[in-house]
């Protein structure tokens, strides 16, 4: 299409949207991002020491941490305490010849990256979104792409956690290893996090491009690309038959200008949902427009300004990792669920790539996988969509994003994790009374 025809497409939608999505802030009561999880706790305190975060775990009977309320699963809500840590934000302390950093957990993902990049280091790996907190990326086994990098979690070195007596305890390979392994990924149930210290890079530049193609080529592409590249991933469009690859590399080349454009994108995506939403009929039809949404880019710059994509349109989201040589049968099965069932979806599917690590509660455990995230606009039930997309996800081995909407209770999540048991036996010690439990947390880690 002539770039004055597309110009003008564009604006012309652009100027029906109704703008971006908005997020309340904090007050007497908490929801998230979506808007699908909620609290009315007795109390959100936020935490400007950790004098004050000692004070609070040992006057309160139950304590939750909320991070970038950026999660979909019932992780935070507490009809108690919550506690944030957003006042309590920024760097510790480096050391340049390791190439670590250690900041307060508190800070937002894009802040870590931003201010790591001042030391001269890079975050190993990043997901696309950056806006959630330290604490809660780590807590979740938080993940960005590449068939030879880990989750985020395997890059920290050393947690400072605050026990259930408000106590601080120093965490390592070396000191207290077993709750070390635990709290790597430890869904807020071993204590409060305030300090992590990261494993980072020397200081690199990405090269990105974006290509819009079939679906199917873009299946074929990235299974061909896995290790070729250091990141490769691709958002699929089932109705519409169409997908978005993205690759990045690592480069020398000069840096490229800004991209600039007339449109909001995100401004543009909510009114396509909406309208795909409101007239179900044009989904597949604005689907295959998505070249028209969507130009192929070619862009260079710090890897802590090319990994993230602003993300203000709401919606709920199911990730699932599916051990690596099932991934690409698990994906077009799922595929051909959605196209033969009448649930409307606009919204595409992810398809990334992660290593396998060694960390007790991580979702790559033992396996390298592929990550299957389905996204349903936050004005949509999502109900439906995850209700079909789960059992299939769940027949080729799928563990949960402990952060995204899942269904799964201690009965099904215990067999997936050769470390649950000692998972639980280093909670139980850590906190016997169960400070940090929700009814969620006790019917999803099976504690009574």
């Amino acid at each position: 299409m002539p770039a004055l025809t597309r110009r003008h497409l564009l604006q012309g939608l652009t100027a029906l949207s109704a703008g971006a999505y908005s997020l309340p802030s904090l007050s007497n009561t908490w929801r998230n991002w979506s808007g699908n999880q909620h609290a009315n706790p007795q109390q959100i305190i936020y935490a400007q020491s950790e004098e004050q975060i000692s004070d609070a775990l040992r006057q309160a009977k139950n304590l939750r941490v909320v991070g970038g309320s950026h999660s979909f699963s019932a992780l935070v809500p507490s009809s108690d305490t919550l506690l944030s840590l957003e006042p309590m934000n920024g760097l510790v302390a480096h050391d340049t010849a390791q190439h670590q950093a250690t900041f307060w957990a508190g800070s937002r993902l894009a802040q870590v990256s931003s201010e790591s990049a001042k030391l001269g280091q890079s975050l190993i790996n990043e997901p696309d979104i950056n806006v959630q907190s330290l604490g809660g990326t780590i807590s979740t086994a938080t993940h960005g792409t590449g068939g030879q990098l880990k989750c985020l979690s395997a890059n920290v070195e050393k947690i400072r956690l605050f026990t259930a007596e408000g106590l601080p305890l120093e965490c390592s390979t070396s000191a207290h290893p077993e709750i070390f392994r635990a709290a790597q990924v430890g869904l807020g149930c071993l204590g409060v996090m305030t300090q992590i210290t990261l494993q980072n890079e020397p200081l690199y530049k990405l090269k990105e491009t974006v290509q819009v193609c079939s679906l199917e080529e873009a299946v074929s592409t990235v299974a061909a690309e896995r290790l070729q590249h250091r990141h490769v991933e691709f958002w699929g469009f089932v109705d519409g038959g169409k997908a978005i690859i993205k690759r990045q590399m690592l480069t020398d080349e000069p840096d490229t200008p800004p991209l600039t454009s007339s449109i909001d994108e995100n401004a543009l995506l909510e009114f396509v949902a909406d309208t795909a939403q409101k007239l179900p009929w044009l989904n597949s039809t604005l689907q295959k427009l998505v070249g028209v949404f969507v130009e192929e880019s070619t862009r260079v710059g710090p890897s802590w300004q090319i990994f993230p994509s602003p993300r203000t349109v709401a919606f709920n989201e199911m990730e699932y990792q599916i051990p690596l040589e099932q991934g690409f049968a698990c994906f077009n099965e799922l595929t051909e669920a959605m196209r033969n069932s009448d649930i409307q979806v606009f919204f595409p599917l992810e398809f990334r790539f992660v290593q396998a690590d060694e960390l007790w509660l991580s979702p790559f455990f033992g396996q390298d996988c592929v990550s299957i995230s389905i996204h349903q606009y936050a004005q949509q039930d999502y109900q439906a969509l995850f209700a079909l997309a789960e059992p299939i996800l769940r027949k080729y081995g799928g563990r949960p994003h402990w952060g995204k909407w899942h269904s799964l209770t201690s009965k099904e999540l215990a067999p997936l994790y050769p470390h649950w048991k000692d998972f639980l036996t280093v909670r139980e010690a850590l906190d016997p009374q169960g400070k940090f439990l929700t009814p969620y947390l006790r019917n999803l880690l099976g504690v009574v």
